[in-house]
Order: structure tokens, then sequence, then C-alpha cells
């Protein structure tokens, strides 16, 4: 399956235009099947360097992300909410949703929830779709930057003409970002306990 996945990328990275639409659709199609899209995100940066790589993950994300929540609102409904209601974490969203809206969604991307499960959960509150679907966009931007980037410091570095202080710039790069990453997931953390905290009487 892996050697299956590695040969599909690479023959993305190939295609030129067509092999970036296929890996946005791909990277859709992930998310709509509720599976890991975090390789895919750094593949991105692998296959088509940090502006390419972060345009497809980013188009990829938001349509798989609208996708989910169109499916879960208007096609299936009924079915993904009775999965959804034996998720205990789906009540506290659904109610943090009813109070702040797009910004509670633009926090909950920043925090370690299934991208693809989430997607549908959205589509049964009441939040608009073009306030979802931006708070997704701008939620999902620090970590898509991260591994994009990853994937294209690993592009740079399989370089044989990258100098050794380019590389070790891009090693530094690398770490600051997910330093920056970290920071961000724990200010979200501390201000959803916050919020969580206030609502106990």
């Amino acid at each position: 399956m892996m050697m299956w996945l590695e040969s599909y990328l690479n023959s993305l990275g190939t295609q030129g235009p067509m092999g970036a639409a296929l890996f946005i659709l791909s990277f859709a199609g992930l998310s709509l099947l509720g599976l890991p899209s975090v390789p895919f995100a750094v593949a991105g940066g692998i296959l088509f360097g940090m502006g390419g790589g972060l345009f497809g993950v980013v188009a990829g994300s938001t349509l798989g992300a609208a996708a989910g929540f169109l499916c879960s609102r208007y096609v299936a409904r009924d079915r993904v909410a009775a999965r959804l209601k034996q998720n205990p974490s789906f009540a506290s969203i659904d109610e943090a949703l009813h109070r702040e809206g797009w910004k509670i969604v633009a926090l909950l991307r920043m925090c370690p929830l299934p991208f693809g499960v989430s997607n549908y959960a959205y589509g049964l509150t009441n939040i608009p779709f073009g306030h979802y679907l931006a708070a997704t966009i701008i939620g999902l931007l620090p970590e898509e930057v991260v591994l994009v980037f990853l994937g294209a410091t690993g592009r740079r570095m399989g370089n044989v003409s990258s100098s050794p202080a380019v590389q070790a710039l891009s090693c530094v790069g690398v770490v600051a970002l997910i330093g920056v990453l970290v920071l961000i997931r724990r200010l979200v953390d501390k201000r959803m306990s916050r919020g969580a905290a206030s609502d106990i009487p």
C-alpha cells in the first residue's frame, strides 16, 4: 500500500498542472473518507515546493472541508447525526458554536481534532457555510504552512547543490516553525479551557 502511494505521489509531481489538480482532488478525498492528510501535506511541499505545495494543500483541504460540510447538511444529515450523537465531544462543540460561531471553528481547527469527522460535524450545526469555510482556511493555515515547509525543506536539502549554510538555515526554519505551531496550539488550548470553565455555574 505504501509503495503504491509513494508511486502515485511521485507520478503527480511529473504531470504538471494535471498532477497538481489530481493532488488537490486526492487531498479532498482523504478528508471525505476521514483518512489522515498530514503525509499528503508534507508530500505537497516535496512535490511542488513551498508556494505550489501550500496552494495545493489549502485548495485540497478547503474543497474537502466544503464537501464534507455540505454532504452532512444537505445529503446525509440523519445518518451523520446518528453517528455523531455517540461522540461526547460533539455536544460541547455544538454549544460553543452556538455562542461564538466562526471564532470557535477557527480555534478548533488549530486543535488536533480529526479533520474529516469534524467537517461532517460542523454541517450539523447552525453556522453559516461562508463563515465556516473562512474560519476553516484561517484556522488550518498555520499547521499547513509548517507541514508544507517540512516537505519543501526536505526537497531542498535533498538537492546536492544546496550548501551546508542553506541546509543549516533550513533546519533552523523548520524548528522555529514547529515551535510557533506548538505555541499556537497551547494558546488555543488555554483559551478553550477558559471558555469551558466560564460555562460552569
